[in-house]
């Protein structure tokens, strides 16, 4: 396979520093090894994509997995059935402060931990510190300046420790990331022979409905537009709706909801609630789900359906018939009739993870042009890749509607006087244009910090992260 000597002779010759990193972020050996072997893996699927050196790659995704580890409190203890032998320190008096120094880093946050590691020990410019971490170079100051004011009131503060000697060397290390990569594939494997299945049971006629169990979820991955798939669920147009209850471990969640049918005279639509909210929308397709449709609700709008971390919540959807012109229900419509026998309503529930984390597509060897407006409009504001990221925006009256679009896989944090209000991520090349529309004057617009009045001149700046060719992001008023 192409890549493989290369990947082989980089873990050889450089995983011995990165484990140095590793051990710095976790202050474990063992965790220390498993970190470093995961984020080779993680990178190894992404190989051919990288240009140039591989290092800062490979450091990134390290950082990225070490801090979703941390967010999903994964430092618990580990079943074993040999107990490891225990390392003797020596009695030196160097020793002992360089363990005191040791004691004094793993007090800091683990925000403050990372940055401090990249500054002072990769030696990484505050740029590239930001571009790694995904935060701007003002946040990577910050945390680099908390950090320090921290360190320096410990006076045993000497130097940075060194991990052990006794780490496996790094053909051994080689050894155990083949068979991680191995086992990776053979989970794939699995995966498309069940995705195929599904596929060739529809060409033998046999329609996949609901009452099927998970069969019918084969053909989805684990991670669908940039999501974990926590929740897969359905039910018959018979049943007219469905439902189930889940506990979140984050706010930062996206309902993914589909339905299909043979054919209807009129719009049919899925309609999904959070603990008896509505939540929005979206129409149905008689092609197969899609799952193309995205709601994706702010923290604040779960908060005030009640929903916590932690705590179940209640997901409910339901069919619906709408034929709608204009905000209100055409009298001129056909009759509805029974709905389709065949039709199927179903919601996918995904939770945000770190955009490390993903697995992304093949860059083409060729970008297509992204198409973008060539200037402002009158009483908008656009910023886009190559020009500044900031522009001011004449506010006069109600929303405003935010519209972007990328040429690559990256990530968009739309800000309002500082204040972030919108993020746009994609996870292809497609360039697709995702818009929505923000209230500057609504209750969460103040509980986000944002006190304005009409009118008002806006601030707009966009913070772009893993973005690697063309985007724009144009703010207009919503009507």
């Amino acid at each position: 396979m192409a890549g493989t000597a290369e990947f082989d002779e980089f873990v050889m010759a450089r995983s011995r520093h990165l484990l140095r990193i590793a051990y710095l972020l976790t202050g474990d050996h063992a965790l220390a090894e498993d970190l470093l072997q995961t984020a080779l893996v993680k990178s190894w699927s992404a190989w051919r994509r990288i240009h140039g050196d591989p290092e800062p790659y490979v450091r990134q995704v390290l950082v990225n997995t070490y801090r979703s580890w941390w967010r999903r409190r994964w430092n618990g203890e580990r079943p074993t059935d040999v107990l490891p032998e225990q390392a003797i320190t020596a009695p030196q008096a160097a020793v002992d402060e360089r363990d005191e120094v040791w004691r004094a880093l793993g007090r800091l946050s683990r925000q403050q931990r990372v940055v401090l590691v990249l500054r002072y020990f990769e030696d990484l410019t505050e740029a590239e510190i930001a571009q790694a971490l995904g935060i701007s170079p003002g946040s990577v100051k910050s945390y680099a300046a908390k950090g320090l004011a921290r360190l320096r009131v410990d006076p045993d503060l000497q130097a940075l420790p060194l991990p052990g000697e006794d780490a496996p060397a790094g053909n051994e290390r080689l050894v155990a990331v083949r068979e991680r990569v191995a086992q990776q594939r053979r989970a794939k494997l699995a995966s498309v022979a069940a995705a195929c299945a599904v596929v060739l049971a529809g060409i033998a006629g046999y329609a996949v409905g609901p009452g099927r169990g998970p069969d019918q979820f084969s053909g989805v991955p684990d991670f669908h537009q940039g999501y974990r798939i926590v929740e897969r669920e359905s039910a018959s147009f018979a049943a007219g709706q469905g439902g189930f209850t889940m506990t979140p471990s984050t706010l930062d969640l996206a309902f993914f909801p589909a339905c299909t049918h043979s054919g209807y005279a009129l719009p049919l639509i899925i309609h999904v609630w959070i603990n008896g909210r509505s939540l929005g929308t979206a129409e149905c397709d008689t092609r197969g789900l899609s799952f193309d449709a995205r709601l994706q609700p702010a923290p604040d709008t779960l908060r005030d359906a009640e929903v916590e971390i932690g705590k179940p919540m209640t997901v409910t959807y339901s069919l619906d018939v709408g034929y709608v012109y204009g905000g209100s229900q055409s009298t001129s419509s056909p009759t509805p009739g029974p709905a389709p026998a065949d039709g199927v309503l179903a919601v996918l529930v995904g939770e945000a993870v770190p955009f490390g984390e993903v697995s992304l597509p093949e860059r083409p060897a060729t970008l297509a042009p992204l198409s973008r407006p060539g200037a402002a409009l009158p009483g908008s504001a656009l910023i886009t890749a190559d020009g500044p990221h900031t522009a001011s925006y004449d506010w006069q009256r109600g929303g405003v509607r935010i519209m972007a679009a990328a040429q690559t896989p990256g990530v968009l944090r739309i800000l309002i006087n500082g204040v972030p209000v919108d993020v746009k991520t994609w996870w292809d090349y497609e360039q697709a244009v995702w818009q929505s529309v923000f209230e500057p004057a609504s209750d969460d617009a103040q509980r986000r910090g944002l006190s304005l009045s009409y009118p008002d001149q806006l601030t707009i700046s966009v913070e772009a992260e893993h973005m690697t060719g063309d985007w724009f992001v144009a703010v207009m008023p919503a009507t």
